[in-house]
């Protein structure tokens, strides 16, 4: 389960859309002894990626995202000096479905593929077709079922 504030919801959804037809994403935190995680927005830099070495990026920031490793580490440290925790992440497909895709685990896995980075992480993938947010799924791992399986996005004014 995620617990987003209205709000904050809102300000993901106005990142999806500012950044329409490119994937939005960023990153999901806890400080300690809170119940609903904060919002870091962040660039994608997939495009940046690609137009530096198509062959290793071969998309585009329509269909991928790739967040900067730099801005990742200061917000996974700032959690941790905190007392906090990463609680997820979260991105935009472009003219299709919320759903977590084969290539959203492949980058949710460790290098060995059989484990999340972020076990206790929630994937929050928001649809945005035709210029418009459509839906917003949340995933997160299943240790019985070894695979990522829908949770519920918990919403509070």
């Amino acid at each position: 389960m995620l617990k987003l504030k209205r709000k904050d919801l809102e300000r993901l959804y106005g990142q999806a859309l500012a950044e329409y037809p490119a994937e939005c994403c960023g990153i999901l935190s806890l400080g300690r002894g809170e119940e609903y995680s904060q919002v870091h927005l962040c660039q994608n830099i997939q495009d940046r990626l690609h137009d530096e070495n198509p062959l290793d990026y071969p998309r585009t920031s329509r269909t991928a995202y790739f967040i900067d490793p730099r801005e990742l580490s200061r917000l996974i440290a700032g959690a941790e000096q905190s007392g906090g925790q990463i609680s997820g992440f979260y991105h935009s497909h472009i003219d299709c479905p919320a759903y977590f895709s084969a290539e959203d685990k492949k980058r949710a896995m460790t290098m060995m593929g059989d484990e999340p980075d972020f076990p206790d992480a929630a994937y929050l993938v928001l649809s945005v077709d035709q210029g418009k947010v459509q839906a917003s799924k949340c995933f997160a791992w299943d240790e019985g079922a070894r695979d990522f399986a829908e949770v519920e996005l918990v919403v509070a004014d």
